[in-house]
């Protein structure tokens, strides 16, 4: 099964999506059901949440925001003596949208003055089936006896059909991003698109599409500084140096590998693709260790996880040089654009990047390759 574990200089005001603008949000619902209470939710900038009571059917909401957000309203509804809760995902963006529904249901609503949620509610729409798809085949997963989770063949099976609808998934964002570069939504599709980890080269071109208040927003700023982290750390560049304290306490430079290959792993105790990647790093590294490999393992452990951390070098048996800042994020994984894990650079003796995020049989063929042509 697929493992995923997850800045352009400001524009002119103008350009903005907002600047601390005001949103306000009506709604007026007209079904039979007593209606009781609406909230709503969002988390960023920071966590916000608020009730209000729905009158004759109404209610409305009213903030600032700088950045359109996803937000969740739900309402609360008495339905045969039992209270009952519609939990329906917006966009909060500045000005006016208003809800219009003939039940009370806020899913049966029309939406208007606000092309972002209509963009939303089809883009939704279109991965509904694809979603459902994917449920099915978890449902069928959990289903499965314990031999037929031991069966290679039926594993490969379900992890092939999950593939696909993840690929059809994917199709879904790119054709919205490709037909809507003005669109906040556009951003988030993107990000989807290319998912957690991707490279500088192939990514780079379809950020350059879109439109110049999309890449101003804070999302945009985000992609474009990781964009421009990733291409200092290309294949064919210098490794950044870096410096950070192993287990005991001590500074490890980058630099200090200089003259040897290097594999840069990237990982953290509480990543479970990175724990199931460990043996294969531990296979790569006992075969070419004695060649002159070496590894030098960067932990996205913070502060509180530290004895996690040191407990999973233990449990894994990984006997390289593990080095950490303890903090998020991680001030390594930011220069080098690292934003998902497990993610890694290999660095050759003269301190250039020689490949990124050698997974499974893939790291040892690239080794092999290196250390057969050094022989």
């Amino acid at each position: 099964m697929k493992k995923l574990i997850l800045y352009i200089a400001l524009l002119m005001p103008t350009l903005a999506f907002a600047q601390n603008e005001t949103f306000l949000i009506k709604a007026k619902l007209a079904g039979k059901e007593e209606l009781l209470n609406a909230s709503l939710v969002f988390l960023n900038p920071a966590y916000h949440r608020e009730e209000v009571e729905i009158k004759d059917g109404s209610f409305e909401f009213a903030g600032k925001i700088e950045d359109p957000v996803r937000a969740s309203i739900s309402v609360e509804r008495r339905v045969q003596g039992k209270r009952k809760t519609e939990i329906y995902w917006i966009y909060l963006e500045p000005g006016t949208v208003l809800f219009e529904s003939a039940t009370d249901l806020l899913a049966d609503a029309k939406i208007t003055g606000s092309k972002l949620n209509i963009d939303f509610k089809k883009l939704e729409a279109a991965l509904k089936p694809l979603e459902e798809d994917k449920r099915k085949l978890d449902v069928k997963f959990r289903a499965m006896s314990d031999a037929d989770r031991k069966n290679e063949a039926i594993i490969a099976e379900i992890d092939k059909g999950k593939e696909a609808v993840d690929e059809q998934i994917a199709r879904v964002y790119y054709e919205f991003y490709k037909k809507n570069p003005d669109s906040y939504l556009s951003i988030e599709a993107l990000n989807k698109y290319v998912g957690k980890i991707f490279d500088y080269r192939t990514t780079a071109p379809l950020f350059d599409k879109l439109s110049a208040r999309v890449k101003a927003t804070k999302a945009g700023k985000e992609m474009a500084e990781q964009l421009a982290n990733l291409k200092k750390t290309d294949i064919g560049t210098i490794a950044p140096d870096f410096t950070q304290l192993d287990i005991a306490g001590k500074p490890v430079k980058l630099s200090d590998y200089k003259g040897k290959y290097v594999l840069v792993d990237f990982w953290a105790s509480w990543c479970g693709p990175c724990r199931a990647e460990n043996p294969n790093v531990l296979k790569a590294y006992n075969n070419y260790h004695p060649q002159g490999l070496e590894i030098l393992g960067v932990s996205l452990d913070i502060e509180a996880f530290r004895e996690g951390w040191i407990n999973a070098v233990k449990v894994d048996q990984l006997p390289w040089k593990q080095v950490s800042d303890l903090k998020l994020p991680n001030a390594a994984a930011r220069i080098y654009g690292i934003n998902a894990i497990p993610q890694n650079v290999l660095v050759d003796p003269n301190g250039k990047i020689v490949a990124k995020n050698l997974k499974g049989e893939e790291l040892h063929l690239k080794l092999a390759e290196i250390f057969n042509k050094k022989s």
